[in-house]
């Protein structure tokens, strides 16, 4: 595993600051980190696709694009990329919330905070909130529980979201077979127990009515992982309560 951190500030010195910050909490990481910064917004924007990372540390109050107005790009083109936004002024907090930003920080950055918060993400990132996928001309995160099925097409795939979105995207399907509560219900499809109803012997029913070819080789195994999921240990909330 390895971890690229964005910082995007239009301030050269805190730019520096926040790569010694960061360099100093990996130094006993088993893991490799990469750091990238960025002098502006619009600098981040250009270089995104080809150069994604994995976490951004970003400033609200920049000249030209400001932090807040970046992450609503991202959002809008549903690109769940993990915020963490640094700002000076703390009457900007309630914006990061609204960009479902991983968290805040105020200037000047305290060292014991900022290793809090970049602990909180690794472990979030080893249970496999979001993924990272090739999606069209770019590289976009989305969040694993917001999938509703993957299906494939020859060597690329098509990645049905909650939202009805359906992102065209580069990866193959063998790419998501190990994301936790996903079940290969055909060579085709990947389908996320969170969202399926019932379990036939030739399909599989999603909480809107979709069916999803069931391969009958495959029926036993997968009734018995979607039996396991909601009514064993790995019990997942829906709504307001339990799904059993």
């Amino acid at each position: 595993m390895s971890v690229t951190i964005a910082l995007c500030d239009d301030e050269e010195d805190q730019i520096t600051y926040l790569r010694r910050l960061i360099g100093e909490w990996a130094s006993d990481k088993p893991f490799a980190v990469n750091i990238a910064g960025y002098e502006s917004a619009e600098q981040f924007l250009f270089e995104y696709a080809d150069r994604p990372c994995d976490l951004l540390l970003l400033d609200i109050e920049m000249n030209g694009i400001n932090g807040i107005e970046l992450a609503k790009k991202l959002r809008a083109e549903g690109d769940k990329l993990p915020v963490l936004f640094i700002t000076g002024y703390s009457e900007f907090m309630s914006e990061g919330y609204d960009v479902e930003a991983l968290h805040y920080l105020l200037k000047p950055v305290e060292k014991e905070k900022l290793f809090s918060v970049l602990d909180r993400y690794v472990r979030r990132r080893e249970i496999r909130d979001e993924i990272l996928i090739s999606a069209a001309e770019k590289k976009v995160h989305v969040a694993v529980g917001n999938i509703v099925f993957i299906e494939a097409f020859g060597r690329n795939t098509e990645v049905h979201l909650a939202d009805k979105t359906v992102l065209d995207c580069k990866d193959s399907i063998g790419g998501f077979e190990n994301i936790r509560g996903f079940i290969r219900s055909h060579r085709s499809y990947l389908v996320n127990l969170k969202f399926v109803r019932s379990i036939s012997k030739t399909a599989v029913t999603l909480d809107g009515g979709e069916e999803i070819p069931l391969s009958r080789r495959l029926y036993k195994d997968v009734n018995r992982q979607f039996i396991e999921y909601y009514t064993g240990g790995d019990k997942v909330r829906k709504g307001d309560g339990i799904r059993t």
